[in-house]
């Protein structure tokens, strides 16, 4: 996932419609949400905890693409690409969600 991909998903869950109500509505500088806009950086952990909690989902998922986006050895990123593959296709029931919490 790009940073733009995700900044996208944020103004989606929030029904805004400008990068500039996204700054505005959660508080960061323009420079942060262009920077993500032109997938020149990718959030920090907390931003993905807020943005997970916006999102309804686990922070560790965001934080993963973060990861693989982060990375610059060729290996490792196929290897964390992989691993977020075999994620995103799991099937988790409500037993494995409850017996972690």
């Amino acid at each position: 996932m790009q940073p733009s991909e995700l900044l996208d998903l944020i103004r989606q869950a929030l029904s805004l419609t400008s990068d500039y109500q996204v700054e505005k509505k959660l508080g960061f500088s323009q420079g942060c949400v262009s920077g993500w806009r032109r997938n020149v950086s990718f959030p920090k952990n907390a931003v993905l905890i807020q943005f997970a909690k916006i999102l309804n989902m686990n922070a560790g998922i965001l934080m993963i693409y973060g990861l693989e986006y982060r990375e610059k050895d060729t290996e490792a990123k196929e290897q964390i690409g992989k691993l977020i593959n075999a994620i995103h296709h799991a099937k988790f029931d409500d037993s494995f969600v409850n017996s972690h919490a």
